[in-house]
C-alpha cells in the first residue's frame, strides 16, 4: 500500500534534484540582444565594449539586477552587475567596458554568463531570459593586426588591405563610423579591439573629453596612432594636438620616385602633394628625401604618434598601388618603436601569470608565535606556582577533591590565554598583504600591476574598492555540475561580484570562510607619481655617476638590473640622491633579463623569509611579463601603499611592497674597438611566408619553435651605439644547428642572401656589406624538416666595430 505514495516521492524528489535553480516570471518576460567589439571583432586579452539590449515582452515592470559573468582567464573573472528597471513593453540599451575578452569556445565554457536577479543580486529570486545567453564575439589573437579609421570615406584608405606585415599574418580594417554610431569608448580598455587608430582629415577633436581622454591613454599604454597631413591637423587632433611629431607648412608637390626610393619599387607615377614640415621636440624621422620629411614619430608613454606629411586618404596617393607598401612601412616602423618601448607582440599577458608567480606568494601570511621567553615563563608560572599554591589552598579549605576538573581547567585556560595572546592580530582584525611592480614610463606615468591578499577574521563578504580605470578580478576555481564535467569560471558571480559608478568600482569576495585567505589582482595606471633621476656613465668597463630618488617615499634596496644581475647600490629617502662607482663585467649595461630564480629554502620560517619571496616573485614577474626594454633597468622598493586599492567596511592591518622600476639609457663612451654583443641589441625570428614571429619555447630563453620553413633573423644595433661606430669591422656567428637549418646572411649591397658554411661557429671578416646604415644584419634559417616543425636555437651574433676619433 505504500509503493504508490513511495513512487510519487521518488519522482518529487528526483524532479527537484534535477530541475534548474531559476525562478520563472510569468509576468516578466526579458529578450536579450547582445553585441561586443568593434563592427563584431575583437582581440584575445585586451578590453572591449558590450552592448547589451534588453526588450521586456511581459506585462509587468522587472525591477532588479543584470548580472554579467565576465571572464578574464581560464581560472579568474567576476560577475558585473547593472541595476534595472524595465516597464512592461519597455526596450533599455546598456553598454560598457570589459577590461579583458576571453575567447570561451576555447576552453568549452559555461554556455550561459548573463543572468537576471528580480529584486537585486543580493537577496532576489534569478529569472530566466529569452535570447542571447553570454557574450559572443568574432575573436582575433596576435596574429592578425586590426585598423580603425576615422575618416569620412573607408575607401580613402583602403589600399591599407594589401599591406604587408612583417609580424602579423592578416590585417583587418575598421571603419570608426560604426563606433560613433553606437558609442565611443570612454575608457581606455574600450579601445582594446584595435591595434593601430588612423585619422585621415577626421575632426577627432569632435569627440566627448571622455572618449579623447580615453584614445589618449591608450595610445600611452602602448597605442598606435596615424596621423595624415591635413591643412587642420591641429585643430582635427584635440588632444593629441601637442603629441604631433611634425609641424607642418605651405604645401609643395613631390615627385613619385621620392616614394618609389621609399618603398624600393616603381609603383608611383604621379607627384603627390606634401607639407613642408619640421621636427617638433621629441620628434623622430621615419622617412626624409632631402629637405622634405614624409613621417615622423613622436613618443607618448609606451605607445607612439606617426604622422606623414601628406594626406593617407587623397588622391592620387591613395589610389596608386604603391600606397599599400607606404602602409607597410609605417606600420611595421610603428612596430620597431613599440619594440623600442617593451612593447612586445605575442608575449603572455601579465593578468594571467599574475596569480601563480606575485599571486603564490603573497597568500602566504606570517604565522602566529609567541616568544620562547614567555612560553617559558608560562610554563615555570603553572608548575612552580600554580599546583602549589592550589594544593596548599585545597588542602587548607580540605577541598583536595575538586582537583580533578580544576586542574584541567587550568590547564584549559592558560593554554586558550596562549593562543589568543600569539593570534591577537589574527583575532582582532583582518590581514592585508599587498605585493605591486610598477614601470616608470617617459612622460612619468607608473604602470604596473599589483596582488592583494586578505586574511580574514570573520567569515562573509568583503569588498574592496579602487577608482576608475584600474582593473580589478579574483581568481574563479573550476566548478562542476552535480552529474556534468567540471566547467571553467561558470556562475563567476557567486563568488566575486563587480559594482560600478562613477568613482571607480567595488568588488564583493562572496562568502570568504573564517581564516581564509582571499585575494584581488589588479592593474592601474597613476599620473606623475615620480622618477628615478639617472645619471650614469659606462667608460673601460667603469659605472659612475648618481641616482636621485624624485618619489614621494623611500626606496629600499635600490640596484640597477643589468642581464640577470642586480647591482645593489643602498637605500634613497624622498629627494635623496647615491653615488654610483661600480666596475662591470661587460662593457656597457645590459638590458634587463628574466633569472627565473625561487626560493629554495625548506619552507619560510620568519617574515624575513617571507619578504625574500615576494621581492623574488617581483623580480620573476618583471622579467617575464612587464617591458621588455632594450635597456638597463633600475628597481627600487617601497613599503608605501602605492596601488590604488582599499577594503572596506572592516578594520585591516596593510604590509605592502612594492618595486619601481624604470628603464634607463646610459652614456658609454667606446674607446678603441666596440663589441655588441647579442644582449646590446634587438632581435626579431620572423618567417617568410606569412610574417609570423617565433615564439620562445620551454624554461630557456634561447631556444624557439619554428613551425614553417624558413625564417629570416634580423638584428638590430640600438642608435646610442651606432652612433659612435665609424667602421664595422667583423662579425662573430655562434650556436649555428647545422643539423637543423642552412644558414645565409644578407648582403646589403646585393640584395641577396650568402650561404654560410659552418657546424657551429663562424666569423665573417668583412661586415660592411652586411650591416645597414640603420644598424641591421639579417640572417636567413631553412630548416632542412619541418613537418613537425623544430626546437632548436637560432644563431647569436657579436658586432666589432671601430669607435670614431
Amino acid at each position: 500500500m505504500w509503493k504508490k505514495p513511495l513512487g510519487i516521492l521518488i519522482a518529487l524528489f528526483a524532479v527537484c534534484l534535477f530541475l534548474p535553480n531559476v525562478h520563472v516570471s510569468a509576468a516578466s518576460e526579458l529578450n536579450v540582444k547582445v553585441t561586443a567589439g568593434f563592427d563584431g571583432k575583437a582581440k584575445y586579452g585586451k578590453g572591449a565594449p558590450i552592448t547589451v539590449e534588453i526588450e521586456n515582452k511581459g506585462t509587468s515592470t522587472f525591477s532588479g539586477d543584470m548580472v554579467i559573468d565576465t571572464q578574464q582567464s581560464y581560472d579568474s573573472g567576476v560577475g558585473e552587475v547593472f541595476p534595472l528597471d524595465l516597464g512592461a513593453g519597455e526596450t533599455k540599451t546598456v553598454t560598457f567596458i570589459v577590461p579583458k575578452m576571453f575567447d570561451y569556445n576555447m576552453y568549452g565554457m559555461n554556455s550561459k554568463s548573463i543572468y537576471f536577479y528580480e529584486g537585486g543580486w543580493k537577496n532576489g529570486k534569478e529569472i530566466s531570459h529569452k535570447g542571447s545567453q553570454q557574450i559572443s564575439v568574432a575573436m582575433y589573437h596576435e596574429d592578425t593586426k586590426i585598423m580603425t579609421a576615422f575618416t569620412d570615406n573607408i575607401d580613402r584608405v583602403s589600399l591599407v588591405k594589401g599591406a604587408r606585415l612583417s609580424n602579423y599574418g592578416s590585417l583587418q580594417l575598421i571603419d570608426a563610423s560604426k563606433i560613433t554610431s553606437v558609442k565611443v569608448p570612454d575608457e581606455a580598455a574600450g579601445w582594446g579591439p584595435t591595434d593601430i587608430i588612423v585619422v585621415d582629415e577626421y575632426p577627432i577633436a569632435d569627440l566627448s573629453v571622455d572618449a579623447q581622454e580615453a584614445l589618449h591613454n591608450w595610445v600611452r599604454a602602448g597605442g598606435m596612432l596615424i596621423v595624415g597631413g591635413s591643412d587642420h591637423v591641429l585643430a582635427e587632433t584635440g588632444v593629441f594636438s601637442d603629441s604631433l611629431p611634425l609641424e607642418l607648412g605651405e604645401r609643395t608637390t613631390v615627385s613619385g620616385d621620392v616614394f618609389n626610393q621609399w618603398i624600393s619599387g616603381e609603383t608611383f607615377d604621379k607627384e603627390v602633394t606634401i607639407a613642408k614640415a619640421t621636427i617638433n621636440d621629441g620628434g623622430h624621422i621615419i622617412y626624409t628625401s632631402g629637405t622634405d620629411i614624409l613621417a615622423a614619430s613622436k613618443q607618448l608613454g609606451k605607445g607612439f604618434v606617426i604622422q606623414t606629411s601628406f594626406s593617407l586618404g587623397d588622391e592620387p596617393f591613395s589610389k596608386m598601388s604603391g600606397a599599400s607598401k607606404v602602409w607597410s612601412k609605417l606600420i611595421d616602423a610603428g612596430d620597431q618603436l613599440l619594440l623600442s618601448s617593451g612593447i612586445t607582440p605575442y608575449s603572455d599577458e601579465p593578468m594571467d601569470a599574475l596569480s601563480w608567480t606575485i599571486g603564490s606568494s603573497n597568500e602566504l601570511f606570517p604565522s602566529f608565535k609567541v616568544s620562547a621567553p614567555f612560553i617559558f615563563g608560562i610554563i615555570i608560572f603553572y608548575i612552580l606556582l600554580i599546583i602549589p599554591v592550589l594544593y596548599f589552598v585545597l588542602k587548607k579549605k580540605d577541598k583536595r577533591e575538586h582537583a580533578w576538573w580544576i586542574i584541567p581547567a587550568l590547564a584549559l585556560t592558560v593554554s586558550i590565554f596562549i593562543f589568543a595572546y600569539g593570534a591577537k592580530d589574527r583575532i582582532g582584525k583582518a590581514q592585508l598583504q599587498q605585493t605591486s611592480v610598477f614601470d616608470v614610463d617617459q612622460d612619468g606615468t607608473l604602470s604596473g600591476y599589483f596582488v592583494e591578499s586578505v586574511l580574514t577574521n570573520k567569515a562573509g563578504d568583503f569588498v574592496f574598492t579602487v577608482p576608475k580605470g584600474v582593473n580589478l578580478t579574483t581568481h574563479t576555481p573550476y566548478s562542476s555540475g552535480l552529474f556534468g564535467p567540471s566547467q571553467m569560471g561558470s556562475n563567476a558571480h557567486a563568488k566575486a561580484i563587480i559594482e560600478r559608478d562613477a568613482a571607480g568600482s567595488n568588488l564583493h569576495l562572496r562568502d570568504v570562510g573564517y581564516w581564509n585567505v582571499a585575494t584581488v589582482y589588479g592593474q592601474a595606471t597613476l599620473d606623475s607619481v615620480g622618477t628615478y633621476k639617472v645619471d650614469l656613465t659606462v667608460k673601460d668597463k667603469n659605472l659612475t655617476g648618481e641616482i636621485t630618488n624624485n618619489f614621494p617615499f623611500q626606496l629600499k634596496d635600490v640596484s640597477i638590473w643589468s642581464g640577470t644581475k642586480q647591482i645593489v647600490l643602498g637605500d634613497l629617502g624622498p629627494g635623496e640622491t647615491i653615488k654610483v662607482d661600480e666596475t662591470l663585467k661587460t662593457s656597457t649595461l645590459l638590458r634587463k633579463q628574466p633569472t627565473n630564480s625561487s626560493y629554495m629554502g625548506q619552507g619560510p620560517s620568519s617574515t624575513d623569509d617571507l619578504l625574500k619571496m615576494r621581492k623574488e616573485s617581483l623580480i620573476n614577474f618583471s622579467g617575464n611579463n612587464m617591458n621588455n626594454h632594450p635597456k638597463p633597468t633600475i628597481i627600487g622598493y617601497t613599503d608605501s601603499q602605492v596601488a590604488p586599492i582599499d577594503m572596506k567596511g572592516a578594520k585591516a592591518s596593510i604590509d605592502s611592497l612594492t618595486m619601481i622600476s624604470q628603464a634607463f639609457s646610459p652614456i658609454v663612451e667606446f674607446t678603441g674597438d666596440m663589441t655588441i654583443s647579442p644582449e646590446m641589441m634587438t632581435m626579431n625570428l620572423i618567417s617568410e611566408k606569412n610574417n609570423l614571429q617565433a615564439h620562445p619555447s620551454g624554461y630557456q630563453a634561447d631556444i624557439y619553435y619554428f613551425d614553417e620553413d624558413v625564417y629570416v633573423q634580423t638584428w638590430t644595433v640600438p642608435e646610442e651605439f651606432l652612433k659612435q661606430v665609424s667602421k664595422w669591422k667583423s662579425i662573430d656567428i655562434s650556436k649555428i644547428q647545422k643539423t637543423m637549418y642552412d644558414l645565409s646572411i644578407l648582403n646589403h649591397s646585393t640584395g641577396v642572401f650568402e650561404p654560410l658554411e659552418s657546424e657551429r661557429k663562424l666569423t665573417i671578416d668583412e661586415a660592411t656589406p652586411y650591416v645597414t646604415d640603420d644598424g641591421t644584419i639579417s640572417l636567413r634559417l631553412v630548416f632542412n624538416d619541418n613537418q613537425y616543425g623544430n626546437e632548436a636555437y637560432p644563431p647569436e651574433i657579436n658586432i666589432h666595430g671601430e669607435v670614431k676619433k
